[in-house]
């Protein structure tokens, strides 16, 4: 009988251990840090601006295309950036779990090349293009 007892308080550690580390999980995978990732001109935006830009779309959380892009040419000239320079906002999601990709191009022509470099699943060279 004891044997029985044994292997049922392990299996039942087993499943605790295993449920704490899937909502561990749970949690690094919904933190807003992972919700953005923006792709950009060093000729129109700094580190610095993209770190705020980063920061503010943290604070309005998930949102979709329209309301993005509505949102980002709103609030350009606040953040210091250039919006009249920027020719083509793209915003893409490959699935609920991805993160939503944000380029900001002066250049329409570049995306393919932006894409390639911000998105690891996708064919091309993952160096970014100097002048």
């Amino acid at each position: 009988m004891k044997c029985p007892l044994i292997i049922r308080g392990a299996i039942g550690g087993l499943v605790v251990a295993v449920a704490s580390l899937a909502l561990a999980a749970t949690n690094l995978n919904s933190s807003k840090s992972n919700a953005y990732r923006l792709t950009y001109d060093t000729t129109l935006v700094s580190p610095a601006q993209a770190s705020a830009l980063l920061a503010e779309l943290d604070k309005i959380g998930p949102a979709d295309e329209a309301k993005l892009k509505s949102w980002l040419a709103a609030n350009f000239k606040r953040l210091g950036i250039q919006g009249e320079r920027i020719k083509l906002i793209s915003v893409r999601r490959a699935d609920k779990a991805s993160p939503t990709l944000i380029m900001l191009l002066a250049n329409p022509g570049d995306e393919s090349a932006a894409i390639a470099v911000s998105d690891e699943g996708a064919p091309g060279s993952k160096t970014p293009a100097t002048k």
